[in-house]
């Protein structure tokens, strides 16, 4: 038998992340310490979990990281105004119209 996950549906669901699941709160992932919260693999089911997890997870997340840290000092990344946010719902999760920003230098 064949199952198939919506990463989308998943990283909305209730009764996987609480009643706020539809809010953006980065304060979720962070402790009452300010360290980084554990969360089990099979909650974020992106990169598979258990024995299948993607040899590519974590070089992944420090790249995604040293990436975001860059712009986020350098630049100031706003969303353009009325651009439709959707999810486009397929196995890989992209966004259906893109993203589109305003990128200004933080710095000029």
């Amino acid at each position: 038998m064949k199952i198939l996950f919506s990463l989308y549906a998943m990283g909305r669901m209730e009764f996987v992340w609480g009643e706020d699941c539809l809010e953006f709160k980065p304060e979720r992932w962070i402790s009452d310490r300010g360290t980084i919260k554990h969360e089990p693999s099979y909650k974020f089911f992106a990169f598979n979990a258990g024995p299948r997890t993607c040899l590519g997870k974590e070089v992944s997340f420090t790249q995604m990281k040293a990436v975001l840290a860059t712009i986020i000092h350098n630049y100031n990344v706003r969303v353009v105004e009325g651009h439709p946010v959707v999810p486009n719902a397929s196995i890989i999760l992209y966004m259906k119209h893109g993203l589109k920003v305003r990128v200004a230098n933080r710095w000029i």
